[in-house]
C-alpha cells in the first residue's frame, strides 16, 4: 500500500453514499453545496495481488470487501483490503462478479465445460447453483439485497428460445425469471440497484445490441439506445442513472456513457474536445463512474469519473511506471465518503506480464466528514439502509 499525490477532487462530498432513500440523497447533495470545492484529498493505491498468483483481477467492491479471481489455480477471491487478506470462495475454476454485504455471485465453471450462475451466501460462503435445469449456461453479473442479474444461455432444441436470456433471481434457482423482452433475439442483466437493472438487447442475431433499462419485468423496458449510434451498452446503475458505452460505427470507438433513464438522457462523457478521447464506465455507485478512457494527452488508463466529461481523473496516473495500462470495473462509497474502486493493471516488468488486483481508495478530508456527520445528525428518521 503506499500514498501518492494530491488530486483536487472537488467536493468530496458531493459524491454521496448510496441509500435507498431519496430524500437523504436529496439532503446530502444540498448539504454539500457548503463543502469548500477547493477540498484536498490523498489517493492510496492497494495492490491486492496475491503473491500465490500468477494473475489476479477485482470486479467488484462493497465498502472494505472486494471481489475477483486469480489464476493458478483459477479460483473466485475475495479480499478485506489487502493482499493477505485474499480467501477464495470455490475451489474449481470461479469468478465473483457481484457482492452484497457478507454475499458474494458469479459463476462456476462445472466439469462439462458449462457455466452455472453462482451464489456464495454468508461469511462462511455457502455455495447456491442457481442455474436452472436445462441451460447450457449461467451467470451473475450484479445484485442488490437479495436479488441477482445476469444472464442465462439455452441451446438449440432446449425447450427455450436460444440465445441469451436477461435473467433475474430472488436468491434461489426456483425464483429464476425470463427478463427478454418480447421479438429480442438474446438480452442480458450486467447491474442492479433500487432504480432498476441496466443491460442490453438486441433484435437478431446480426443486429447491433442497444443498452436499456428494465424495472424488474420483461415488459416495459427502455431502450436507452442515442439516436445516430450504431451499438450501446448500459454496464453499470446507480441512483436513477445508467453507465455503459456507445459506438457509433461497427467496430468503432467507444465513447464512455451516462443516462437518466431514456434515451434522450444521454450524456457523452468522453465528448470532442474534453479531456478524454473514448472510453467506457464499468461501475457506478452515487454521482461516480469508474471505468477505462483515453486521455487527450496521450495516456489512458482506468478512470473516474464525478458525473461530468470535465472531472475524468486518470487513476492509472497514480501507478508506478512498471505498469503499463489499467482499467476500473467497481466502485463503492461508504458512509463516511471515502471511495474505493476496483480493478486491474498491467505489469510489464517481468517475464511474464500479467494482470494484477488493484484498488484506488480516497479519503475526504476531516472537514468534510465533519460536514457530512452534521448533515446526517439533522436528519432525524431518515437513515440511510447500507448494501446488506
Amino acid at each position: 500500500m503506499y500514498t501518492v499525490r494530491h488530486y483536487r477532487c472537488g467536493n468530496p462530498l458531493k459524491h454521496h453514499p448510496r441509500t435507498l432513500r431519496i430524500s437523504l440523497l436529496a439532503a446530502v447533495s444540498c448539504m454539500c453545496v457548503a463543502v469548500p470545492r477547493e477540498a484536498v484529498a490523498s489517493w492510496t493505491v492497494v495492490r491486492l495481488h496475491p503473491s500465490t498468483a500468477l494473475e489476479s483481477v477485482a470486479l467488484c467492491v462493497d465498502e472494505n470487501t472486494q471481489g475477483g479471481w486469480t489464476n493458478t489455480p483459477n479460483r473466485g477471491a475475495v479480499w478485506a483490503g489487502t493482499s493477505a487478506s485474499v480467501t477464495f470462495v470455490d475451489t474449481s475454476w470461479a469468478v465473483v462478479k457481484a457482492m452484497y454485504g457478507p454475499d458474494k455471485a458469479g459463476k462456476v465453471l462445472d466439469g462439462a465445460g458449462h457455466y452455472r450462475a453462482a451464489l456464495w451466501r454468508g461469511a462462511g460462503n455457502e455455495f447456491l447453483d442457481l442455474r436452472p435445469a436445462g441451460a447450457a449456461d449461467a451467470a451473475v453479473l450484479g445484485m442488490f439485497g437479495t436479488i441477482q442479474v445476469g444472464e442465462t444461455y439455452w441451446n438449440t432444441g432446449s425447450g427455450q428460445r436460444s440465445g441469451y436470456h436477461a435473467t433475474l433471481w430472488n436468491g434461489t434457482v426456483d425464483g429464476w425469471q425470463d427478463l427478454s423482452p418480447v421479438g429480442s433475439s438474446d438480452s442480458h442483466l450486467a447491474a442492479i440497484d433500487a432504480s432498476g437493472q441496466a443491460g442490453l438487447f438486441r433484435a437478431s442475431v446480426s443486429s447491433p445490441y442497444h443498452a436499456a433499462l428494465w424495472h424488474g419485468t420483461a415488459a416495459g423496458v427502455v431502450d436507452l439506445h442515442p439516436v445516430g449510434a450504431y451499438s450501446s451498452q448500459a454496464q453499470a446503475i446507480a441512483n436513477g442513472r445508467q453507465g455503459g458505452y456507445v459506438q457509433y460505427e461497427r467496430d468503432g470507438p467507444r465513447t464512455a456513457a451516462l443516462w437518466s433513464g431514456t434515451a434522450d438522457s444521454f450524456l457523452d462523457l468522453t465528448p470532442a474536445g474534453g479531456p478524454t478521447i473514448g472510453g467506457a464506465v464499468y461501475g457506478m455507485d452515487g454521482n461516480v463512474q469508474v471505468g477505462g478512457a483515453g486521455f487527450a494527452d496521450g495516456t489512458g488508463g482506468a478512470t473516474i469519473w464525478f458525473g461530468t466529461p470535465e472531472s475524468a481523473f486518470n487513476l492509472g496516473t497514480l501507478l508506478s511506471s512498471d505498469y503499463t495500462s489499467s482499467i476500473a470495473y467497481g466502485v463503492d462509497i461508504d458512509e463516511f465518503g471515502t471511495i474505493r474502486v476496483v480493478g486491474s493493471a498491467y505489469y510489464n516488468r517481468t517475464l511474464y506480464p500479467h494482470n494484477e488486483a488493484m484498488m484506488w481508495v480516497l479519503v475526504p478530508e476531516p472537514s468534510s466528514i465533519a460536514a457530512l456527520a452534521a448533515g446526517l445528525a439533522g436528519l432525524a428518521g431518515v437513515r440511510p439502509r447500507r448494501r446488506r
